[in-house]
């Protein structure tokens, strides 16, 4: 079932929404990964939250998710896509991606994030949607997509 979705500008307010909705989506891999240490996850993300960079997903007005972009003159990069579990497999993300993938597209740019290696159904809709992947290191894959 596909989900009607709008992003809005994230503002400072928003900040403990997302290191919540981070820490919902991830601390599973992170746990398997490096294990999980709450008081370094809140200084990273204290120091990398950019505000600027930064998208609420809302559903009936409701925040279920945030998209991180950044982008230059060559690529647009995916720096995070966390969507609530509840609200997942419901198209929001693969119509995030291909909003940005468009966008891409349009100004002759490649589109890239990076995934965790444990992550793999975060793969599945990344590979579905064209992306390539590619080894990062011992965690990640790079996935692109170029126009």
């Amino acid at each position: 079932m596909e989900q009607q979705f709008t992003l809005r500008n994230a503002t400072n307010n928003d900040s403990d929404f997302f290191y919540e909705v981070k820490k919902t989506v991830l601390k599973n891999y992170i746990e398997k990964i490096w294990g999980w240490n709450e008081m370094f996850q809140i200084k990273f993300h204290q120091e990398n939250f950019h505000v600027n960079e930064t998208k609420i997903i809302e559903v009936s007005n409701k925040s279920v998710g945030t998209v991180e972009i950044k982008e230059d003159d060559e690529k647009i990069f995916l720096c995070s896509l966390y969507i609530l579990p509840q609200y997942q497999n419901k198209k929001i993300g693969s119509n995030i991606c291909k909003m940005y993938m468009h966008k891409a597209e349009q100004e002759k740019k490649i589109i890239c994030l990076e995934v965790l290696k444990l992550n793999v159904n975060a793969q599945r809709l990344y590979l579905n949607l064209g992306f390539i992947k590619k080894e990062k290191d011992e965690t990640k894959y790079f996935m692109y997509k170029a126009y």
